[in-house]
């Protein structure tokens, strides 16, 4: 089982275990249905998917924004007659002025920075069966060459590494199964595209709950002028034995 390499490369093929994007991700709240266990085992919004690593960017903002109410209410301290509390409030000015600088930056990095979601129409898939989804891309990208498109599942083992104070373990993803592929774009520029691809019936489905989790990803890599996108989408694969209740739409 090769272990899955970083590229070091600005937009990444490589992705974190599970465990590690938990505490990117907001948790799915809903009662665990061993049955059913995409209704609890993650966040699924299979209408419009962000790419696995993608933040959870509202925590953030709450912060940010509670952070610029207090410097509001120190704005009080200039009311004050004592020369340290107007020190203070000046200081807090100057502190909310560089966050709303940073928000201004951010923005214009996001609005320029392609943005790819993936819609689902098998959800979920099972073994043996098909996955299909579209993925789409604001704004609408040329494309240099053909893009590639890869399907894996990905397993985290706890590995043991010496160190000078013994030795550590960490969790590190490995790759059971692979397929991959290249296609070119529909058009002179891509909005959408369209994927297809058959599951294995032997291979294990996605068990997103234990530490060492067994997940199944499609990864792509799209040449477009200046840095390359780079998208690891999680899939909703799961094992037929949870199918007996529902049959996938597509």
């Amino acid at each position: 089982m090769p272990p899955i390499q970083e590229t070091r490369e600005r937009y990444l093929l490589f992705i974190p275990p599970r465990a590690a994007l938990k505490g990117r991700q907001r948790a799915n709240r809903q009662p665990v249905d061993p049955a059913h266990p995409w209704t609890s085992d993650h966040l699924w919004h299979p209408e419009r998917m962000k790419p696995d690593d993608a933040r959870d960017s509202r925590q953030e903002v709450l912060k940010r924004a509670a952070l610029l109410a207090l410097i509001a209410l120190l704005n009080l301290g200039f009311y004050s007659p004592y020369l340290i509390l107007k020190i203070v409030a000046g200081a807090g000015d100057l502190a909310g002025l560089l966050i709303l600088f940073d928000w201004v930056l951010k923005l214009g990095h996001w609005l320029r920075h392609p943005r790819t979601r993936m819609r689902w129409t098998t959800f979920p898939a099972f073994l043996g069966g098909r996955l299909e989804g579209t993925v789409s891309i604001r704004p609408r990208q040329h494309v240099m060459s053909s893009i590639q498109v890869r399907l894996r599942c990905v397993r985290d083992e706890r590995v043991e590494h010496p160190t000078e104070s013994g030795p550590t373990s960490y969790l590190e993803p490995y790759v059971l199964y692979e397929q991959s592929f290249e296609t070119l774009p529909p058009g002179e520029t891509l909005r959408e595209l369209p994927l297809t691809f058959d599951l294995p019936a032997d291979l294990p489905g996605n068990d997103l709950g234990p530490e060492q989790a067994t997940y199944w990803q499609v990864a792509l890599k799209i040449p477009v002028p200046g840095p390359d996108i780079e998208a690891v989408f999680l899939a909703p694969v799961y094992s037929p034995a949870n199918s007996h209740s529902l049959t996938p739409a597509g």
